[in-house]
């Protein structure tokens, strides 16, 4: 025992332990949110308690909670659909969704996201992190308070090119499940991912563009973008394979038109003038309004587009509305959101090691329009 400051007694962890104890052995099990409320601690200290009597083998982890090991039997335990085997229901789960953007790429993965969550009776929270660090620590920090039992996050940074964010990842205490994000090698473990394959579909593009005749393929992509990384490895992938000794020009980034407009127009123009000078007709652009942006500068030049140059966009956001409408990869978003969903909910239902950790690419397809042709 001990006090704060102000004298008020401040119960340490024994004692919680102790609490926690005595409520499993009179009722089974016990809830996270209700035992946290009832000492009047966080949910995550409250989950954290609850892993240390786990780790000594004293309770068992079980959907929302925890239980005296063998009190209930595993058709007893919730089952990702929120009911009980005689379907009864009980604690509906509560899903936290942190993503970038709710206005480009990520409306079709949260509409998967709302469909999967509705099969499983679970209910999703939605923040929005604006690729910021700082904002998204805070949204998890007061899901996590609000006792959210997972989550599925399209981290600020990826987080295989960040250790400060995949060490943060590894502390959080709720299934954890990345969106368009990835992790490689033993790091992080635990934390599954759910995301496009975009180097294989930059290599759809590309493979589409060499059955047309051209031998010079060129790539650009949005800069610092966690997708542009994948179409360059897609790009140099597809190169080799092809036997094509480069692309004509070295990849390119582009700045954010919404963000740096004069810099966007710029190394759009300088993109599409080193192209025409090296000989190469055609180029794989992320995203639409960068290819979109392309096209512009070919026709300002007083070429055609396809018949002199072509272009394949990458995302398939409005790549149909462009002025020449876009041939464009189209990532599977929605199936994105969906199988999220269905994986962090797999893993509340059975916590632990109980299953496989799951780590998913999703593959893209392409959707031929007018922007790219034989030649």
């Amino acid at each position: 025992m001990s006090a704060d400051s102000g004298g008020q007694h401040v119960m340490m962890a024994v004692e919680r332990h102790e609490a926690i104890m005595q409520v499993a052995r009179s009722q089974g099990c016990v809830r996270v949110t209700d035992m946290a409320g009832r000492l009047g601690v966080s949910t995550v200290t409250l989950r954290r308690d609850i892993g240390t009597l786990v780790d000594r083998g004293m309770l068992e982890r079980v959907y929302g909670g925890a239980s005296i090991p063998g009190k209930q039997s595993q058709p007893a335990r919730r089952t990702a659909r929120g009911k009980q085997a005689g379907g009864r229901d009980t604690h509906r789960a509560t899903v936290g969704l942190v993503v970038p953007s709710s206005v480009y790429y990520y409306p079709a993965v949260l509409r998967g996201a709302e469909s999967a969550a509705g099969q499983h009776g679970a209910r999703i929270v939605l923040a929005i992190n604006h690729y910021d660090h700082g904002i998204e620590r805070e949204q998890v920090d007061r899901m996590l308070n609000r006792g959210v039992d997972g989550l599925l996050i399209a981290t600020a940074q990826p987080p295989d090119e960040d250790p400060e964010t995949t060490q943060w990842l590894s502390g959080l205490d709720v299934p954890t499940v990345l969106v368009e994000r990835s992790l490689s090698g033993t790091a992080a473990a635990h934390i599954e991912y759910v995301r496009t394959d975009h180097a294989a579909g930059t290599e759809l593009a590309v493979e589409h563009l060499v059955s047309l005749g051209h031998t010079r393929v060129a790539a650009a992509g949005g800069l610092r973008s966690p997708t542009a990384r994948w179409l360059f490895d897609g790009h140099a992938e597809a190169l080799a394979r092809l036997g094509l000794t480069d692309g004509g020009v070295e990849r390119t980034e582009l700045p954010r038109s919404d963000l740096d407009p004069k810099g966007n127009a710029a190394a759009v123009a300088s993109l599409v003038d080193r192209c025409l000078d090296s000989g190469t007709r055609a180029v794989v652009v992320h995203a639409d309004g960068n290819a979109a942006a392309v096209v512009r500068a070919v026709m300002e030049r007083g070429l055609d587009v396809p018949g002199d140059f072509a272009v394949i966009s990458y995302d398939d956001e409005v790549a149909a509305l462009a002025e020449v409408p876009l041939t464009a990869v189209a990532p599977p978003k929605f199936d994105v959101g969906r199988t999220a969903v269905d994986t962090v909910m797999r893993r509340i239902a059975a916590p632990g090691d109980e299953v496989a950790t799951r780590r998913m690419a999703l593959l893209p397809k392409l959707v031929v329009r007018s922007s790219c042709g034989a030649v």
